[in-house]
């Protein structure tokens, strides 16, 4: 593991020590937030330093965490080696997970997200770039957990969306895959976790749909989909909490500067844990967008 060695560190350990969010049962849990490569005095709190520590108690970075994508990435963020990773089973191309040699440059050439969650005396942090998640323990001592490669969607980036913890040994990271496509929107989320002490593969959903069409009434009619709520529950099913999702839909007629909502739908879900997976109902909503998409 790699230390540290910038200047001003004080100032960003303060800066970034709220990464390390508290978990607990009803919890939204840590977001992600993206990665520079530059002096940490000058990191505002969007982002995490390169190079800074990632939560009191421990001095791992994200620099640790990325080396496990990327092995041998510089403080300055450039490095010339993708370790690749084994792909979920929904990844939209598998192949693009094979290790290469090839330039890195996180910041310019490629982007990278992470999140910080605190269980007591451990803490996990969670990072995705290369379309790959990489999850360890940085606290109480750094061990790498695995990684998986996890890009779902063909057509566009993957970035972190959040950080969960189902139990005390074992973090989820959902990320998300999305593109635009003239006046279309989707975004597939995917859930990755440890367990028994490496990161599997465990859900693949809910997908997410937006349009933007003009009608007879609207200039512009925008039906959107975001996720409303994503937290662990207190019930658990084999040792793992159950996972809470709700995504809401709005329909909002534009007009020039007048907006107008004109329908409103929430589809609540619930992820439970059979003991190799996570299995739930998302039908309400795929049925609900299969009227907009066939």
């Amino acid at each position: 593991m790699t230390g540290p060695s910038w200047a001003g560190l004080t100032t960003a350990v303060v800066a970034i020590s709220f990464l390390a969010v508290t978990a607990h049962a009803g919890d939204n849990g840590a977001i992600f937030r993206t990665v520079v490569a530059k002096d940490c005095a000058a990191v505002g709190p969007e982002a995490v330093c390169l190079g800074a520590p990632l939560t009191q108690g421990s001095t791992a970075t994200a620099l640790d965490v990325l080396r496990d994508i990327y092995p041998g990435l510089g403080l300055d963020g450039k490095g010339s080696r993708f370790a690749g990773a084994e792909a979920v089973e929904a990844a939209s191309d598998p192949d693009a997970g094979a290790p290469a040699d090839r330039a890195v440059d996180i910041g310019a050439r490629e982007t990278a997200d992470i999140a910080v969650i605190d269980a007591g005396k451990a803490a996990y942090a969670a990072a995705v770039s290369g379309g790959v998640v990489a999850v360890a323990q940085i606290k109480p001592a750094y061990k790498p957990l695995g990684r998986l490669q996890v890009v779902t969607d063909p057509g566009g980036p993957t970035n972190g969306f959040r950080l969960l913890l189902a139990a005390i040994d074992n973090p989820l990271a959902v990320t998300i895959s999305s593109h635009f496509s003239s006046q279309e929107g989707f975004d597939s989320l995917h859930l990755v976790g440890v367990v028994g002490g490496q990161l599997v593969d465990l859900y693949d959903g809910p997908y997410l749909y937006s349009l933007a069409e003009a009608t007879e009434h609207c200039e512009l009619l925008d039906h959107r989909e975001v996720v409303a709520t994503l937290e662990v529950r207190k019930q658990s099913h084999h040792g793992l909490g159950d996972i809470g999702i709700a995504v809401d839909y709005t329909a909002t007629c534009i007009n020039g500067e007048k907006r107008l909502p004109v329908e409103k739908k929430s589809f609540p879900m619930r992820l439970a844990y059979d003991g190799t997976h996570y299995d739930g109902d998302s039908s309400a909503l795929d049925d609900f967008n299969s009227a907009f998409t066939e």
